[in-house]
């Protein structure tokens, strides 16, 4: 108790001071700023599981190790620069398949499927927008 007797309070701690920082920041928490984010779902409409499913994106890449028939895994990136996608999977008879697709744009924002057909083709289905 000794020590808190020879304390004195500051004027910039008080009630109102921090009432002003948490208005701040929450103001900043809702401001609105958020990044442009891709939601990319990999759709197996195949009879069999595909394995090692690994997507090449413009600044990264993503994988998952099995996808069952009629499965799906969902990912969300950032798409950091401009390049195409890409798509590496291995099918039910241990073939490699690498298929290219569109061109993803730096500060893209949407929802991206990309689909593993019957016969090891690929459709994709980007629903993209520039973010503000």
């Amino acid at each position: 108790m000794r020590f808190w007797q020879g304390m004195k309070r500051s004027s910039g701690c008080g009630k109102n001071s921090l009432a002003r920082c948490l208005f701040l920041a929450v103001g900043i928490l809702l401001s609105g700023c958020q990044s442009p984010w891709i939601t990319c779902t990999i759709v197996n409409h195949q009879p069999a599981p595909v394995s090692l499913v690994q997507v090449s994106y413009p600044g990264g890449s993503f994988g998952v190790q099995t996808i069952a028939p009629n499965g799906s895994f969902r990912y969300r990136f950032h798409a950091l620069s401009t390049d195409k996608v890409s798509v590496e999977f291995i099918d039910a008879a241990h073939a490699d398949h690498t298929i290219t697709g569109p061109e993803l744009a730096e500060g893209q924002e949407g929802i991206f499927e990309i689909a593993i057909e019957p016969g090891n083709h690929v459709t994709w289905t980007p629903k993209l927008k520039q973010a503000r």
